[in-house]
């Protein structure tokens, strides 16, 4: 019975200290850590993450959060793999079924918040989308004849899944740029951005080339077709490795001044502002020489403003967010999804649901200098 006994109590003793054992929120390591400026109770120490290992690139919000920064000290490899417990159909003992489903553990887009699922949830219709999980089918992805490639990605049944462009780890990934998206929990202005990786891989699905910033040539890590350099396929002219010795990428493009009858640029992000999105005619002396990149076309649905009449200005509409996960209709632009999906056909800036309109191209070819 003293067996039995003492048993019991080592048992209750035990239990005791499993659940008071620390979380895996010990990945914010409180002991060494120096508080930012703009951390908050609602950051959560940037995905419980021990300052400086939060940052990846310049100034304080240049997150990657729990997606590295490891060290012996921190516990940021349970917050996403579960040793013991893991569904016996997933892979590399993660929490949920599918990497999407991990993802969604914390990047939760049912509820209106993130980057899939808030569109739908402000009562609109997703138009243009990266379709997680449901094709391997890229658009003007083959090389050879401009057309789409099928292609195995890391998705279930070889499908296209958010590890296909993001490294989980922050592993090789591309150097910190300029984003427009308004981040619930940063004590930071909105209309300064963030600047982040995004964690986006510097070969995105079966790109073999690295591609070590954001621009025209990570789009065509996928979209191989595309390439304007190809001599078997016409594309739109768009500046990248094969057009341009030294091509913009969306952290330098060259910015039309905001304003009416705005007729210089100066060159910088392409992310909050839209002046990057109109090329006067004549150009401008940083625009001499290159073309658009991939992004000054397909990024998030807005209004740029347009050219002058004549088209050697523009009327550059105001950059303006001020509040998340699109609550505000009145913001340009109102989400900050791509490349996840938009509201837009074919993810264009300016395009119904179905088509593009002149609207698009006028920002660029004024009717006064068409031949």
């Amino acid at each position: 019975m003293r067996f039995r006994v003492s048993r019991i109590t080592f048992i209750a003793v035990l239990a005791s200290v499993i659940i008071a054992a620390p979380s895996v929120a010990l990945a914010f390591d409180e002991t060494t850590t120096t508080i930012p400026a703009d951390w908050d109770a609602a950051n959560c120490g940037g995905c419980h993450d021990p300052w400086p290992h939060a940052a990846i690139g310049s100034g304080p919000n240049s997150r990657i959060g729990v997606h590295g920064g490891y060290t012996t000290t921190t516990s940021k490899c349970s917050e996403c793999h579960s040793v013991h417990q893991a569904p016996a159909t997933a892979t590399l003992l993660l929490p949920g079924e599918t990497i999407k489903a991990t993802c969604f553990t914390c990047h939760d887009g049912t509820q209106g918040r993130g980057v899939y699922g808030a569109i739908a949830a402000r009562g609109l219709t997703v138009n243009g989308s990266h379709s997680v999980e449901t094709t391997n089918v890229v658009p003007g992805g083959d090389a050879e004849t401009g057309g789409s490639a099928t292609v195995f990605f890391a998705g279930p049944n070889g499908t296209m899944s958010c590890t296909d462009c993001h490294s989980a780890h922050g592993a090789n990934i591309v150097e910190p740029f300029q984003r427009e998206r308004a981040r619930t929990g940063l004590n930071v202005p909105i209309s300064a951005g963030y600047v982040s990786s995004q964690i986006l891989k510097q070969k995105p699905g079966n790109a073999t080339t690295a591609t070590t910033e954001y621009g025209s040539d990570w789009c065509l890590g996928c979209h191989q077709g595309r390439d304007a350099g190809l001599s078997m396929t016409h594309n739109h002219p768009a500046d990248s490795a094969s057009t341009n010795a030294s091509p913009f990428v969306y952290n330098n493009v060259a910015i039309l001044a905001s304003g009416v009858n705005a007729s210089t640029t100066t060159t910088g992000p392409l992310g909050v502002n839209n002046g990057g999105y109109l090329m006067p005619y004549p150009r401008t002396p940083q625009q001499t020489g290159h073309a658009p990149i991939c992004q000054q076309c397909h990024e998030d649905a807005r209004d740029p403003g347009s050219l002058t009449t004549t088209g050697n200005a523009g009327n550059v509409t105001p950059f303006t967010v001020n509040s998340t996960d699109g609550n505000n209709a009145a913001d340009n632009p109102r989400f900050q999804t791509f490349p996840h999906e938009t509201t837009a056909y074919r993810m264009l800036i300016e395009a119904s649901a179905t088509a593009y309109t002149d609207g698009l191209c006028l920002n660029c070819h004024p009717v006064s200098q068409l031949p």
